[in-house]
């Protein structure tokens, strides 16, 4: 464990230094080692291959309770839906032989509502007029068969406008009612946890609130979403469904978890998006704005705003040229999908946006990877991959187990380290003999400079403002902090 204690110097009664202790003696920290789950698949892989005539566009994973698993799979041609057992296998039990198979093409993606499977399936054009249809909501049973109990015999047809659909968002609450988004121009719609509209509810069943797409619903009950009526926007908002005036609406678009040396970042991407139980929202944004180099950020939201305590200013920035493909979160700790040129991999951040290392490496190189998602003790990496002829005609899940350890090393190892702060020309420090390196960051994620004195670290060129020292531990552990520069 890590304890921050604040004191006054006796020099300066302006200037303040912080101390790295160890508690009752202990440093404790973590390091994550990954293997292949070989009893999954054959030898931790399952693959499945489709008509050559049909490139696949996009495939989603749904992990279920059992650890059963959902692969939905959109082509150019028809759906999918493959279940998987725990073990890597093909179902036999759920529908024909593990596959079911739609006729449409629309964009696809599945949600669980208690045993029940919902599938949804986005607008499509009608014309050259921006008209839309098709849009169409199934619920299955776990055997892959249509239930019937369900909207009209198992199927809510047209649920989204015919005119300004972007795109279908189905949320299913705490009690099992669906939350239907489709238009920022109009308002998200509430159906019973039947499929049919709650009439009584709003207005005629809609919910009159300006914000939509939502991310999912906290064990508080607050709703989250997230504005994506453009890909550039970073609007945030949270609500209670039963009480719309009490919510929260976060607009980062001019934050600086969007900014360059302290310039606006405009051209950015959000990737994606995600939330956990507990309510903490993290995005993936790409920044493509030249002649900047290519970057991506991860963001993190906490009880409704930026999490301060993650990396110090609520985000973390990649390399040059490096992009966050996806993200996962489990067990406090964040595994993120990167891309450097054309090597995959999959690295790792504490909940306080501390690195990790995984099997004693900054990053687990992969083959391939468009996906992630994470359960307890494993992640799933999902690709599409081509065939001997390079057609994206094939799919693969790869299955890892991840063990965290919690290492400790007694005081003797990790020494009180003192740091001034603030600092003027040089940022002297005391006791830090077992650190690796010092890195100085700006506020906005970029690093500043780099050095592996242990007694003193140049700042003399540093304008003056707010800065973010990560010290790095000989032991692989990592710490942070604000620093001010005078």
């Amino acid at each position: 464990m890590k304890l921050l204690k604040f004191a006054l110097t006796q020099n300066d009664m302006k200037k303040f230094t912080f101390f790295l202790i160890t508690l009752f003696g202990i440093q404790v920290f973590s390091q994550i080692n990954i293997t292949k789950d070989n009893s999954f698949g054959n030898n931790g892989v399952f693959t499945a291959d489709f008509n050559s005539a049909q490139t696949v566009l996009n495939s989603n994973l749904l992990v279920l309770p059992d650890n059963s698993i959902l692969y939905i799979i959109n082509s150019t041609g028809k759906n999918y839906i493959l279940k998987l057992t725990a073990k890597g296998a093909l179902d036999q039990n759920f529908a024909n032989n593990g596959k079911l198979e739609f006729e449409e093409n629309n964009f696809m993606n599945a949600v669980l509502q208690g045993n029940k499977i919902i599938i949804y399936l986005g607008p499509k054009p009608a014309d050259f007029n921006n008209t839309y249809e098709d849009s169409k909501i199934l619920r299955f049973n776990q055997n892959g068969t249509l239930d019937s109990t369900f909207g009209n015999n198992g199927i809510l047809n047209e649920v989204t406008e015919s005119a300004n659909a972007q795109s279908l968002s189905v949320l299913v609450l705490a009690d099992q009612s669906l939350v239907v988004s489709n238009s920022n121009s109009t308002y998200s719609k509430k159906y019973t946890i039947n499929g049919q509209l709650e009439t009584g509810f709003g207005n005629n069943g809609e919910i009159i609130y300006d914000y939509h797409f939502p991310l999912g619903q906290s064990s508080n009950g607050k709703i989250a979403t997230c504005d994506i009526s453009s890909l550039s926007s970073s609007v945030y908002s949270f609500f209670d469904i039963n009480s719309l005036t009490t919510n929260k609406v976060l607009d980062l678009n001019n934050a600086g978890c969007h900014h360059y040396n302290g310039l606006a970042l405009q051209n950015k991407t959000n990737i994606s998006t995600r939330m956990t139980n507990n309510g903490i929202v993290y995005s993936v944004f790409e920044y493509k704005n030249y002649p900047l180099p290519d970057f991506s950020r991860l963001i993190v939201l906490k009880d409704e705003y930026l999490d301060s305590n993650f990396n110090g200013n609520g985000f973390v920035t990649s390399e040059d040229y490096e992009q966050f493909l996806d993200i996962g979160f489990s067990e406090n700790q964040f595994f993120i999908l990167n891309q450097k040129v054309n090597q995959k991999a999959l690295n790792a951040y504490s909940s306080t946006g501390n690195p990790l290392k995984i099997n004693n490496s900054r990053d687990f190189s992969l083959l391939s990877g468009d996906e992630i998602e994470m359960k307890d003790n494993f992640i799933l990496v999902n690709s599409i991959i081509p065939d001997q002829n390079q057609n994206l005609i094939r799919v693969k899940i790869e299955k890892f187990l991840i063990v965290t350890e919690k290492l400790s090393t007694s005081n003797t190892s990790l020494k009180k380290i003192e740091v001034e702060n603030p600092v003027k020309n040089f940022l002297n420090i005391k006791n830090a003999e077992d650190a690796e390196n010092f890195e100085l960051y700006s506020t906005e994620g970029r690093k500043i400079s780099e050095s592996k004195n242990y007694k003193s670290v140049n700042t003399a060129n540093l304008p003056k403002g707010n800065y973010i020292l990560k010290i790095s531990m000989k032991n692989g552990d990592n710490f942070s902090k604000k620093l001010i520069k005078n």
